[in-house]
C-alpha cells in the first residue's frame, strides 16, 4: 500500500521550487496566507526617506525584512547601474540578504545573522553611531532596543505595512509553518489546532509567540529560509519516534 503524502499548511505563499521540491519528497504543501504586506507609497513616505538617506549617502543601514527592501525599491530607484547609494548594510540572512543582492555590491553587506538579536550584537561590534533602519509597522524590538541600549541611535523608516488576515484554516493537516508572530497572531485569533499538529516556526521569536497560543509540539527550523523549514519538515517526519 502506498504510504500517504505529509501534509503541511503555510501561512504565506512559497516559491514554487519549494513546493515542487517537497512534493517530491512526500509533502503537499497547501499555502493560506494570514497576513496582508502591502508598501506605503506616499508623497510624505518618499520626502521622510530622502531627507533620512540621501542627505547622508555614507549611511548605516538595517533590514530585518525581504519586504523593507521591495518596498524601498518605490523610492530608491536604482541607477543605470542598478545599485542602491553608497551604503553600509546590516541585514538577516536568507530571503532579506537575498532580497538586497541584486541592488548592492556584496562588500556593502557588513555583516548578517540569523535573528534580529544577534545582527544587532554585530551593529554593536562595529561601533556604529546611527542606524536607519527600514522597517514595517509591526517590527518587533528587539534590534531597535538593544541598538538603543547600546547608545547607538536608531532612526527608523516604517516602508511597509502588515496587516492581518485571520480565516478558518485548512484541517487535516500534520503541520503548519509560521514565518512571523505577525502570521501566527493572524492565525490563532480564528483557528485552533488539532493535538497532534505540528508547528514548524522560521525562528526562535516566531516559535515564542507560537507559544503563547498553543502547546502544541514546536519545530524551529535552523536557518531563516523556506529551503530550512523545508529541511526541518523532513527531518521531524522521518526521525518522529525520536521527538515524542
Amino acid at each position: 500500500m502506498k504510504k500517504n503524502n505529509i501534509k503541511i499548511l503555510s501561512t504565506k505563499r512559497l516559491s514554487l521550487s519549494i513546493i515542487e521540491q517537497a512534493k517530491e519528497q512526500g509533502v503537499d504543501i497547501i499555502e493560506q496566507e494570514f497576513i496582508s504586506v502591502k508598501p506605503i507609497v506616499t508623497k510624505e513616505k518618499h520626502e521622510e526617506i530622502m531627507a533620512a538617506v540621501l542627505a547622508h549617502e555614507n549611511s548605516d543601514v538595517a533590514f530585518t525584512s525581504a519586504n523593507a527592501v521591495d518596498a524601498i525599491t518605490n523610492y530608491l530607484r536604482p541607477d543605470e547601474t542598478n545599485h542602491f547609494p553608497n551604503w553600509d548594510i546590516f541585514c538577516l540572512s536568507g530571503k532579506t540578504k537575498d532580497a538586497l543582492i541584486p541592488y548592492v555590491y556584496p562588500n556593502r553587506i557588513i555583516a548578517t545573522a540569523e535573528s534580529a538579536s544577534a545582527l544587532a550584537k554585530k551593529i554593536i561590534g562595529e561601533n556604529k553611531k546611527e542606524i536607519i533602519f527600514f522597517c514595517g509597522n509591526n517590527r518587533r524590538d528587539e534590534l531597535p532596543v538593544a541598538l538603543k541600549n547600546a547608545g547607538i541611535n536608531v532612526r527608523e523608516i516604517v516602508v511597509y505595512e502588515t496587516t492581518p488576515t485571520p480565516h478558518s484554516a485548512k484541517k487535516d493537516v500534520d503541520g503548519i509553518l509560521f514565518f512571523s508572530t505577525s502570521a501566527v497572531k493572524s492565525f490563532f485569533s480564528a483557528n485552533q489546532l488539532d493535538k497532534n499538529t505540528v508547528c514548524f516556526a522560521i525562528g526562535k521569536t516566531t516559535a515564542s509567540s507560537i507559544n503563547g497560543f498553543s502547546k502544541n509540539k514546536i519545530i524551529t527550523s535552523e536557518g531563516p529560509t523556506q529551503e530550512m523549514m523545508l529541511a526541518a519538515i523532513n527531518l521531524y517526519f522521518k526521525n518522529i519516534n525520536v521527538y515524542e
